[in-house]
């Protein structure tokens, strides 16, 4: 699902920057945003909260930033800072970076096998 975060990312990303006026932008974002949670929200909805910590730090490895950093981008500091404190009432933290050499190098481990076929 990361990678496909990423992916999609970057096409948004793309489209995004074209974009001339914030009208533009702000209804284009509304846009992405129905329809993600569209084909996503379910199963985002029932993730336990540590698949979300694991899904938000594989997002940072894939895209280079973190889920705080992204929502800032896209959809502005106030809404980044409440959905934050949102994530923090859970013991979340939106600003996770991935560290592949320290506390994250089981998951890097099993990324890698995937990646290689192992698994």
């Amino acid at each position: 699902m990361a990678k496909l975060a990423a992916k999609k990312l970057e096409q948004y990303n793309k489209v995004y920057l074209t974009l001339k006026t914030d009208r533009q932008r702000k209804k284009y974002i509304k846009q992405v945003q129905e329809d993600l949670m569209n084909e996503y929200g379910d199963e985002i909805k029932h993730m336990k909260i540590s698949e979300g910590k694991v899904l938000m730090k594989l997002i940072d490895r894939e895209t280079g930033h973190s889920s705080y950093e992204i929502i800032k981008e896209f959809r502005g500091g106030f809404t980044a800072f409440f959905w934050q404190t949102v994530a923090r009432l859970f013991g979340n933290d939106l600003r996770v970076r991935y560290n592949p050499y320290g506390e994250d190098w089981m998951i890097e481990n099993i990324v890698q096998q995937i990646n290689q076929g192992t698994i």
